[in-house]
C-alpha cells in the first residue's frame, strides 16, 4: 500500500508543479496564488509553509486595488508581479527541495528545468498583462542557468500538457480510491417510510459508499427523498430499516457516535443566521474541535484566504450576499478538517459565477492529499455538478434510477439524446429531423426540446442539420451520457 501511495504523490506532485507554472504563463496569476495554497497543503514537510503561501495572495490582492485605485504606476505594478510570479516559482521550488529531503522517491526541483523556460514563464506572463513597456526590459527578472556540472536527472519533470498530467493523476488516484480501506460511509438496502394523510412516501437505497477523494451527487426534483438521505448519512433521522457504517471514521469494537459526528462537517441548504463577527465564529467552529492558540488562529486566517474571504472577516451575517454565507459556510466546515462533508443544495442561492468558483473549491477539496475527504452534496443543478462529480445517484419518488459512476452512465444506451432551443414548434421541428433517424422530441419547456436518435447520430449530425437549413439554436446540448435523460418530460 505504501508504494501505491508513493506513486499517488508522485503524479500528484508532478501535476501540480505542471498547473501552476502553465497558470502563469497562461495570465491566471490569481488562481496561481490559491493554487500554491493547495500545494503546500499537501507536500509542505514544514506546516508553516502553508501559512507562508496566503501571502501570495495578500500580495496579489493588494497589487489589484493599487490598480483599481491608481495609486502607484504601470511600471511598479509591472515590477511587483514579476516579482510576486518569481516568488510564487521559488515557493513551489523550496517546498520540493525540503520534500526531497525527507521523501523517496526523490523528485527534482524546478531549477532542474531549464532556466530560459522560466524566463519565458514570466515574460509571457507581464506582455499579456500589457504591464512591460518595450524600454523596461530590466522588468524581467533573469533566472540564473543551472549548474553546467549538474548530471542529467530522468525523473526531471516530465515535460508533457497538463491535461495529460492530470489524466495520468487521475488514474493513480482512482486506482487508490477502488481500496476498500478507503470506504468513509457503507449504506446497505437503507429505507426511510413516511405516512401521511393524504400521501405515503418511501425512499429506498439498495446500496451507496462513499470514498476519499470522491465527489457524490444526489440529483432529481424536489421531494424526491434527498435531504432525507443526507440526513440519514449525518446521523440527524434515523433510517426505518437497513445497515449504515462508518469504517474509517470509528473503531469498529468501539462504535461511538460522537467520535463519528466530529468527523462529518453539514452544511444545510438553509443556513442559520450567524451573531457576531463572521471570523469569531471560525475561530470557535475551530476551538471546539480542538484547534487552539496559535494554532486556531493560523487555521483561520488560511481558510479565509483559501477560499477568498479575507475581505469580510470582520463583517457581519447582514452585511454579506448569499452566495459569501455559503462560502463562509463552507469555511467553517473546513477550518477543523472534516473527513466527511455533506452539503444540501449548497447552489441553489448562487450566481453563475459563483456555482462555478464553489464546486472548484469542492473539487479542489476533494483532491487533497494532506487532509483527504468524501464529498456528497444534493442539486438540482445537473449540469453543474456533473462537471466535478465522480458519482451520481439519481432519485425519484424515493427509487434509485442509477447509482454509480459518471462516466459510465449511458455506456450502454440505444439511442444518443440532444437538448435544444429552437423558434421551432414540435411539428416544424418533426419536418427539420425527417432526414435523420430520430425516435422521440418530448417537450421541456417553451421552444426547448429533447431530441432522440439512434446511436449512430452525432452532435456534429444534427449541428449541421439545423446549419443546412439555416436555423438559428438558441443552445443545444448532448446529453447522450448526462443523467439529464433521466428526467421525463411531455412527448
Amino acid at each position: 500500500m505504501q508504494a501505491r501511495d508513493n506513486n499517488l504523490e508522485r503524479q500528484k506532485l508532478e501535476s501540480f508543479v505542471t498547473e501552476i507554472q502553465d497558470l502563469i504563463k497562461n495570465n491566471q496569476l490569481e488562481l496561481a496564488t490559491k493554487r500554491v495554497g493547495y500545494f503546500a497543503e499537501d507536500f509542505a514537510i514544514d506546516k508553516k509553509r502553508k501559512y507562508e503561501a496566503i501571502d501570495f495572495q495578500r500580495r496579489y490582492a493588494q497589487l489589484q486595488e493599487n490598480k483599481r485605485k491608481g495609486s502607484i504606476s504601470a511600471e511598479i505594478i509591472s515590477r511587483n508581479i514579476t516579482a510576486l510570479t518569481y516568488s510564487i516559482l521559488e515557493f513551489v521550488d523550496l517546498i520540493l527541495e525540503e520534500y526531497n529531503k525527507l521523501s523517496k522517491p526523490k523528485y527534482n526541483s524546478i531549477s532542474t528545468l531549464k532556466y530560459q523556460e522560466l524566463n519565458e514563464l514570466t515574460t509571457t506572463f507581464n506582455s499579456k498583462n500589457n504591464l512591460v513597456e518595450d524600454n523596461l526590459e530590466d522588468n524581467i527578472i533573469e533566472f540564473p542557468p543551472p549548474n553546467e556540472n549538474q548530471e542529467n536527472n530522468s525523473n526531471e519533470i516530465p515535460k508533457t500538457p497538463l491535461e495529460k498530467e492530470k489524466q495520468l493523476w487521475k488514474e493513480k488516484r482512482d486506482f487508490i480510491i477502488d481500496s476498500p480501506d478507503n470506504i468513509v460511509v457503507y449504506a446497505s438496502n437503507i429505507t426511510k417510510q413516511y405516512s401521511g394523510k393524504v400521501s405515503d412516501f418511501k425512499l429506498i437505497l439498495p446500496e451507496l459508499e462513499l470514498k476519499f477523494g470522491e465527489i457524490t451527487s444526489l440529483v432529481g426534483e424536489n421531494g424526491n427523498g434527498k435531504t432525507t438521505l443526507l440526513r440519514i448519512i449525518i446521523g440527524e433521522l434515523a433510517q426505518s430499516s437497513g445497515v449504515l457504517k462508518y469504517p474509517v471514521l470509528i473503531d469498529l469494537k468501539k462504535h461511538n457516535w460522537y467520535q463519528i459526528k466530529q468527523q462529518i462537517a453539514y452544511i444545510p441548504q438553509e443556513l442559520p443566521k450567524w451573531s457576531g463577527l463572521l471570523v469569531d465564529n471560525l475561530h470557535f467552529a475551530a476551538a471546539i474541535h480542538g484547534i487552539k492558540g496559535k494554532e486556531n488562529e493560523d487555521e483561520v486566517d488560511f481558510i479565509l484566504w483559501r477560499l477568498g474571504l479575507d475581505k469580510y472577516r470582520n463583517a457581519t451575517w447582514n452585511e454579506i450576499s448569499g452566495g459569501f454565507k455559503m462560502r463562509f459556510a463552507l469555511a467553517k466546515a473546513l477550518v477543523w478538517k472534516p473527513k466527511l462533508l455533506v452539503l444540501d443544495e449548497p447552489l441553489a442561492n448562487l450566481d453563475v459565477n459563483t456555482q462555478l468558483l464553489f464546486l472548484q473549491d469542492l473539487r479542489y477539496l476533494a483532491d487533497s492529499l494532506a487532509h483527504p475527504k468524501a464529498i456528497i452534496l444534493s442539486s438540482q443543478h445537473l449540469y453543474e455538478v456533473e462537471s466535478i462529480t465522480n458519482n451520481i445517484v439519481f432519485i425519484k419518488e424515493g427509487s434509485v434510477l442509477y447509482n454509480g459512476k459518471l462516466a459510465n452512465f449511458g455506456e450502454d444506451r440505444e439511442e444518443n439524446a440532444f437538448e435544444l432551443g429552437c423558434r421551432l414548434s414540435k411539428e416544424e421541428l418533426m419536418d427539420i429531423l425527417e432526414k435523420i433517424s430520430y425516435t422521440e422530441i418530448q417537450i421541456i419547456g417553451h421552444h426547448q426540446y429533447i431530441v432522440n436518435t439512434s446511436r449512430s447520430i452525432t452532435a456534429n449530425d444534427m449541428m449541421k442539420l439545423f446549419i443546412d437549413h439555416n436555423i438559428t439554436l438558441k443552445y443545444f446540448r448532448d446529453i447522450s451520457k448526462s443523467t439529464r435523460r433521466l428526467f421525463k418530460t411531455e412527448r
